[in-house]
C-alpha cells in the first residue's frame, strides 16, 4: 500500500510505515496515513512539524498542523485497509485539491503564514481564540519567521503582543505568559543559536534522508 503512496507523490520520502514527509526550511510536511483506533482502516492527514526543538523526536512529538481531507459528501475519509486501492483515486483527487501546500518545488513563508491563519480560525482552535494553543500556534509562526529573518519574526512579535490572550488558560496549560513571552523576545537575539539547532536536527539519520525544498521570504 505504502509503494501506491510513494509513487503518487515522489515529491515526498518514506520515512516510517505510515509517514511521508519533505524538509521545507525550517519545518517538515507531508501526509501521515493515520490507522483509526476503532477499525482496521486508515485516514489521510496533512501535517507539518517544527525543526527547531531541542531534538528531532520532541521536534516529531506533536504537529504545527494536522489537517484531515474530506471526500465529496464532505465526510473525512475512513479507508479500510482491504479496500485502499478502490479509495485510492478519490484520495489522491482529494489530496491533490486540498492540500493546504504543495508537496513541489519551494514554498513562500507568506503562503505558509496563510495556512496557519486559516487553521488557526478553524474548529478546534476557532473555539478559544485566545488560549494558549492558539498561542502556540502565533509561536510557530514567529519562529517560521525567525527563520527568514529577524524584521519578519519582530512583526508577528507585535501581533502577539496585540492579543488579549486569555492569561487562565496559559496557567491551566502550566504555562508562564510572561516567561513565555520572554523566551520569543529573546530567541530574536539567539537567533544563530536557533539557526544552528534546525542545522543539527536535519542532520539526523532519517531525517538526512528525506528530500528538502527551501522556504523564501
Amino acid at each position: 500500500m505504502i509503494r501506491d503512496w510513494q509513487n503518487a507523490f515522489p515529491q515526498l520520502s518514506f520515512y516510517a510505515q505510515n509517514k511521508l514527509y519533505k524538509i521545507v526550511g525550517p519545518i517538515i510536511i507531508g501526509l501521515e496515513l493515520i490507522k483509526s483506533p476503532f477499525t482496521d482502516a486508515f485516514s489521510p492527514y496533512f501535517v507539518i512539524y517544527p525543526l527547531w526543538k531541542e531534538d528531532i523526536k520532541c521536534s516529531l512529538d506533536y504537529p504545527i498542523l494536522l489537517k484531515d481531507f474530506k471526500n465529496k459528501k464532505d465526510i473525512q475519509y475512513d479507508i479500510p485497509y482491504e479496500k485502499h486501492s478502490i479509495f485510492f483515486d478519490d484520495v489522491l483527487e482529494s489530496i491533490n485539491r486540498y492540500s493546504p501546500l504543495s508537496f513541489e518545488g519551494n514554498i513562500s513563508s507568506k503562503k505558509i503564514m496563510a495556512v496557519l491563519d486559516e487553521y488557526s480560525k478553524a474548529q478546534p482552535l476557532s473555539a478559544a481564540p485566545n488560549s494558549y494553543l492558539q498561542a502556540a500556534l502565533q509561536a510557530a509562526k514567529f519562529k517560521i519567521a525567525l527563520f527568514i529573518g529577524v524584521v519578519e519574526a519582530q512583526s508577528v512579535l507585535e501581533q502577539i503582543n496585540k492579543r488579549k490572550w486569555d492569561l487562565n488558560h496559559f496557567k491551566a496549560c502550566g504555562v508562564d505568559f510572561n516567561e513565555w513571552l520572554q523566551n520569543l523576545e529573546t530567541m530574536i537575539s539567539n537567533r544563530n543559536d536557533f539557526l544552528k539547532q534546525i542545522e543539527a536536527n536535519k542532520q539526523g539519520k532519517k531525517i538526512a534522508k528525506l528530500q528538502s525544498s527551501e522556504l523564501v521570504g
